[in-house]
Formats: structure tokens, sequence, C-alpha cells
């Protein structure tokens, strides 16, 4: 009986060392190497971004296969944009850990004073200029420590000293099916051409809810068929055995609001346009004052008109009153006055919407509000063995809202991290890859995972109407002055000096597991694994005295 529980617990140990080894995340500059059973795998990660799909889309019972991909994986309940809440901004912060003001993409449209020219997203020959784009994306890191990258339409990917090596570029009529097809041919390519990074970008939600509005019918179609591209792209993984090989993060850029012709507010009402050289960005106005103009009296003159909105929208100088978690100030492209309406409201001129217009006002949808607006909240959700430490542990909590249309109880268990920034997403891709990181506004070293004790503060809503501020605001800071990687993995809650997860003196020990070495780490697994099994076993065959209870029945 001795020698048997020997074997047993050895043979346990075994186990659990290998799972250890498996869900440890890769240390930068050592990329793990998978297999599927017939070809080699380097640590490979695939970023999709599907553009405008706010939080709460995901609870109306249409995503069966990202519910089911968050029910198998790591989420927040939502994760927040950066301000302005708009598509180039926010698909260059995903991609380069920065904030707008950080690398110089700070609307979708805007003056530089320095170069004297305008940035029109629309426009290729003035937007996709090197001079414009600042950071380094997710590709060229990987790029420069030796690795291949594919982006497929990803925002800015295009732009000149920007791209990876294979690029594709933007058709904005390219089918959902297509998309799937490319992803798995680069996932199908040998081992010396596949790239170990996929980024893919898929408009059509955003697409229609600018068209046709947030909550109809032509919207959820979108989204129906969005989660199907998914669900094919996801079967052919399985195929071919990619599943658990693979790291697969699915994020989107911001929300949507709707908007309405009784939420209008006319520019020429609020300011006087004459006095007015340059406006940035939509909906939200970026007002640059002509030379002459006191920018003091156009912002008191504004700032008067304020009071009678109703708290519709509110004006901002850059350098005076900016909220400081907009981390939107240090930038000359960014203008020095701001109006910023509140989700559904909109700020147009009489030339585009003329007053007494009874059409319809389009776009029916809008985003660039206020980015801590549960209207703007967008998603993060991730699997793959980079993130398997941080599911599968017994930790996942019962998520209400998100079931498929035929579960009544519109319920899943998932593994659930706090909401965190997009400022963020750089950081964790690099983790995935066993990369060493460049300077981002990155500030956390490692994502928590949610107790269900406190699940009821983080009850999904299905229809967000009032702002919401940020779970743990940030203060405005500057890219970090150390290019030094943190790791990211499991945040152990705190414990009382000295005190071990058993509640027992352990003078010295290393509280948090992040900060161990790897032999650290499996031996104090490990050990706890044969004290919990020794207690086990006496309990059930005694102590070797006659002292046990016998199998429990």
């Amino acid at each position: 009986m001795i020698l048997f529980s020997s074997v047993l617990l050895t043979f346990l140990l075994i186990m659990i060392a290998a799972s250890l080894a498996l869900s440890k995340p890769a240390a930068p500059g050592r990329p793990l190497v998978f297999t599927n059973g017939t070809h080699a795998f380097a640590a490979t990660t695939l970023i999709i971004s599907l553009d405008g799909l706010r939080a709460d889309f995901l609870t109306r019972h249409l995503t069966p296969t990202l519910t089911s991909f968050i029910s198998s994986g790591v989420s927040p309940e939502y994760m927040l944009p950066s301000f302005p809440s708009v598509t180039f901004p926010n698909h260059w912060t995903i991609v380069t850990g920065l904030y707008p003001e950080s690398h110089g993409i700070v609307s979708n449209t805007f003056w530089d004073p320095a170069t004297q020219k305008e940035f029109y997203y629309t426009d290729p020959a003035r937007s996709l200029q090197h001079g414009w784009w600042g950071g380094e994306p997710i590709w060229r890191t990987l790029e420069k420590q030796g690795g291949r990258a594919a982006v497929h339409m990803w925002p800015g990917s295009e732009a000149e000293g920007c791209g990876a090596k294979i690029v594709d570029h933007f058709n904005g009529s390219e089918t959902l099916d297509r998309k799937v097809e490319r992803v798995l041919q680069w996932l199908d390519l040998p081992v010396a051409e596949r790239p170990q990074l996929i980024a893919a970008y898929v408009p059509d939600i955003d697409v229609s809810g600018h068209k046709f509005g947030p909550n109809t019918t032509e919207t959820d179609d979108a989204i129906r068929k969005v989660d199907a591209m998914l669900h094919r792209l996801f079967m052919g993984m399985e195929q071919r055995n990619l599943t658990e090989i693979v790291n697969i993060v699915v994020v989107s850029d911001h929300g949507m609001a709707s908007t309405s012709r009784e939420r209008l507010f006319y520019l020429e009402d609020i300011v006087d346009t004459q006095k007015i050289a340059h406006t940035d960005g939509w909906p939200l106005y970026g007002l640059r004052p002509k030379a002459g103009e006191n920018l003091t009296d156009i912002y008191s003159s504004i700032k008067a008109k304020e009071a009678g909105n109703n708290g519709s929208w509110k004006v901002y100088l850059r350098d005076v009153d900016m909220p400081a978690r907009f981390h939107f100030a240090n930038n000359q492209r960014i203008a020095p006055l701001w109006l910023v309406p509140e989700p559904g409201y909109t700020i147009v001129t009489k030339k585009e919407y003329p007053p007494g217009t009874k059409t319809p006002y389009h776009p029916a949808g809008l985003h660039g509000f206020d980015n801590e607006h549960p209207l703007m909240r967008a998603i993060f959700v991730a699997r793959g063995p980079a993130f398997r430490h941080l599911h599968g542990e017994g930790r996942e909590w019962l998520v209400k809202g998100l079931g498929t249309g035929n579960d009544t109880k519109g319920e899943v268990r998932a593994g659930r991290v706090k909401p965190f920034q997009n400022t963020e997403v750089y950081r964790l891709l690099c983790k995935s890859l066993g990369l060493a990181e460049v300077q981002s506004n990155a500030t956390l070293s490692g994502l928590t995972l949610v107790d269900e004790s406190i699940a009821s503060t983080l009850t999904a809503t299905s229809t967000p109407t009032s702002p919401s501020p940020s779970p743990s605001p940030s203060p405005s800071t500057s890219p970090t002055t150390s290019a030094k990687p943190q790791n990211i993995g499991i945040s152990a809650p705190a414990l009382p000096e000295g005190e071990d997860v058993h509640g027992k003196a352990s003078a010295g020990q290393k509280q948090n597991e992040d900060d161990m070495t790897w032999w650290e780490l499996l031996r104090s697994k490990a050990e706890h694994l044969k004290t919990k099994l020794e207690g086990w076993w006496s309990s059930v065959y005694g102590d070797g005295e006659g002292g046990g209870k016998g199998p429990r029945r």
C-alpha cells in the first residue's frame, strides 16, 4: 500500500508539472513550439477586430459562436476604447499600446499645425504618408525580432514604413467568406513561410450601425453574419487541430449610439464659425481659431451657452480643463478647443443638415464620444496556450445574459478578468508571442481573475443609457520610459504580510507567482498538491495503523 501510494503521488506530481509547463506563458525571446500532430507551430496569435461591436451586443442572443468562445476563454465584461472612440485612433492604439495623444493619430480627421497638412482617413494619398503614424505596431515588433506577420486590412497597416511584410489592402466589398479563406491560407503555409501573427479587420457591424443604427434588424443581421463567419473560421482551425495551439484574440474598437434629428445642435449656434480656421474630428468638434482671434474669449462665449443645453454637450480647453482620463492633451495635433456631445447627440453644420429638414438624419449611428460611456464599450476575448493560465482553474463564474437564442437561462460560465483599456492589448499580444515589447502606455502587470463573489457588480446591461466611470481610472501618462516587458499573469489577491494562502505563517515566502522562477513555481505547486493528497490519503485509507474511515460510497 505504501509503495502504491508513492507511485500514485509521483504520477500526479508529474502530471501537475506537465500542466504547469504548458500553461506558463512563453518568456520573451523564447517562443514555444507546438505541434498539431503533423506540423510544427511556433507561438502563433490571431487577432480579429470586429469594428463597431458594442459590448452589450453580446447579450442579444445573436452570437452563439462568440458566446461559446467566451465560455472557453478569458474576457472582461467590456474593454474600454481610447478617446476619441473612433476607428483609426483605436485600431492604432490596439496594435501599439499608445494613447492617440502618444501615437499621433488623434482622430479620423485632424489638422497638423507643424506640417500645415490635414489627415483624412478616407484619402490614402494623405493618410498613408509615413509622418502621421507614430509608435511601433505589433507586427513590426515581431518582424524586428525575427518573426513573420500577415495583416489583413487593419487600419494603418498600409501606411508607409508601418506595414508588415504581408499586407492585404483595404477592400470594402470583400466577403466574410473570403476573410476566412485568407486566414486559413496563412495558417496552411509551410513552417518557414507561416506568419506567427495574423491581424484581420472586419468592418461589417460598424458599416451597418452607421447606415441603419445600432438597434435595428439590419444591424442584428450583420452581427449574426459576423458570428457565423467566426464559426466557419473556428471550425477550419479545429479541422487543422489548431484550437489549442494558436492563440485567438477577438476585439472591437468601440461601440455605437443611435442618432436622431431631435438630438441635433448646430455648430453655427454654438460658435461664430467666421473665427474658426479649422475643424477637426467628428462627431466631436475640435476648433482651431484663426490667427488673431482670442482663444479664451471664444471658449468663454461657448461656455456660457453650455449651461443651457441640459448637459447635451460640453466644451473643453485642451490645455486647461480637458479631463485627464481622456489622455487627450499632449499633442499639438489635438485642437486647442473641443466640443464633446453626449452619446446620442450630434453637432452638425447648417450646410450639412439644413434647419427644417424633415428626412431622418444620417448616419443613423455614431461613435466617438466619451470612451467610458457604456454605449462606447468594446470587447476583448482571448483563448489559447498563452491565456490558459487564466482559465480552467475552477474560478470561472456564471455570467448572465450571454446565452444563445436556444438558451432560455441566458447564462454561461466564463473566465472573467477586470475591465481594462485597449492600451493593454499590445502588451498582451507581445506576451503571447514571447516578444520583448517597446515603449507603451500599458499599465497592468497582470490580468486579474474576477471572483464570482463580486459578479453581481459586473452584470451585463442590455440597454446601457448613462455614463459609467472606469473601474480604475488611470492618470494621464506619457509612454513608459522602459521597454522592459512585464509579466502578464494571474495577480493573486493581496494577503496579510507573512501569511500564505492557508492562513499560516510563511516568512519570506514569495506571494506573487509571477515573481517566482519556473522551478520555484513548480516546487510550490507540487508541495501544495503533495500536502493535499497526503491529507486525502490519510482520511480515506488511514495512517497505516487502522485509523482510516475506508473508501467513501
